[in-house]
């Protein structure tokens, strides 16, 4: 072999070796899972009944659930109903992670397990403390990336770090904390299709209103009243749309009723069903954001579904009793709709 020719392939052979090596490099290292059996926050298990405030801080909210008489609120919001289940779930999940192997103590390593702290850019972990009823913590640590099949069939794993350690791990187990208010909290106000609908009335605080009605339920047929004569809805859909106003209907914000002042005069939405339940709605603009306060009532409810239409109705009262809630743009628009705001532009003469 030539000189020449045995120089090139060695140097092929070294550029070889070193892509290799770099690509091993480059991989996410293999872990060696071991049966777990020391509980990643010691204790907590015995002592959850004892638990009264979790703090969450993520890269995009800071807040507290706390007990209250009637299960879990939210504290900023004066306690507001949180969903139970979730916080059960949470407490439950963190008492029983086990730890499985230690990951990197390396700040610069920790963005890829998503245990980075959460004001770091683009953060996605959440970190937490659970206090008992004097405020003491009973455990407290940042929840990272998920590991769903870490075991298969047989569970998941997520990557944590505990109290204010520097050293990461994984653990059997899987905890999700929202990031946000409105993952924990109860956002749910009414929920009415519009075949269900059979008249709903949008009215100006001025007086000027739009009236949907359908003969039958699920008709398919709805008319709307108050389009001036030669007038066209842009959207022939648009009386549906308006029937539709209260279906899935979730908040965006709460807040107690007496920190929203609401004028003489208000946009006013009523929604009666064909089984009797009515549903009513003042809306007032603040900051260019629509806040709404409801009631219903089911005094024309009859048949055998009355008791449960009268039922459905105080449930709707006795939950948005006290509050006001802030509607989506698309929702508090959709509240408030004038008869302009849907009908095609006038032909010019």
């Amino acid at each position: 072999m030539k000189p020449r020719s045995f120089l090139a392939l060695v140097g092929l052979t070294v550029l070889a070796v070193i892509a290799a090596v770099l690509a091993v490099i480059d991989q996410p290292a293999l872990t060696t899972l071991t049966k777990g059996e020391e509980k990643a926050f010691e204790g907590l298990s015995e002592r959850l009944n004892e638990a009264a405030e979790l703090v969450v801080r993520s890269n995009e909210a800071t807040f507290s659930i706390v007990k209250t008489s009637d299960g879990w609120g939210m504290k900023d919001r004066a306690k507001y109903l949180v969903h139970f289940d979730k916080v059960k779930t949470a407490l439950v999940s963190l008492s029983e992670l086990k730890l499985l192997e230690s990951k990197t103590s390396d700040p610069a390593r920790y963005k890829r397990l998503e245990v980075e702290e959460p004001d770091a850019e683009e953060a996605q972990s959440v970190r937490f403390e659970l206090k008992d009823g004097a405020g003491e913590s009973m455990a407290s640590g940042l929840i990272g990336r998920l590991n769903p099949n870490l075991f298969g069939d047989g569970g998941g794993g997520t990557y944590l770090r505990r109290g204010k350690e520097e050293q990461s791990w994984l653990a059997a187990g899987e905890v999700t904390l929202g990031k946000t208010r409105n993952d924990w909290l109860v956002r749910d106000i009414v929920d009415i299709a519009a075949e269900q609908v059979r008249r709903a009335v949008i009215r100006q605080p001025g007086g000027a209103e739009i009236v949907v009605t359908q003969e039958k339920p699920d008709s398919g047929e709805y008319k709307l009243e108050g389009v001036p004569e030669g007038r066209k809805l842009k959207d022939s859909s648009e009386a549906k749309n308006l029937a539709g106003g209260l279906w899935r209907l979730t908040f965006e914000d709460v807040k107690p009723a007496a920190e929203v002042q609401f004028p003489e005069q208000t946009n006013v939405s009523v929604y009666e069903t064909f089984d009797g339940l009515r549903v009513h709605i003042e809306m007032t603009m603040v900051d260019k954001v629509v806040w709404g306060r409801f009631s219903a009532t089911a005094e024309e409810a009859s048949g055998d579904k009355a008791d449960e239409v009268r039922k459905k109705a105080e449930e709707i009262t006795a939950r948005a009793k006290g509050w006001v809630y802030e509607l989506s743009a698309g929702e508090g628009e959709r509240l408030t709709t004038r008869i302009e705001d849907i009908l095609e532009e006038p032909k010019k003469s």
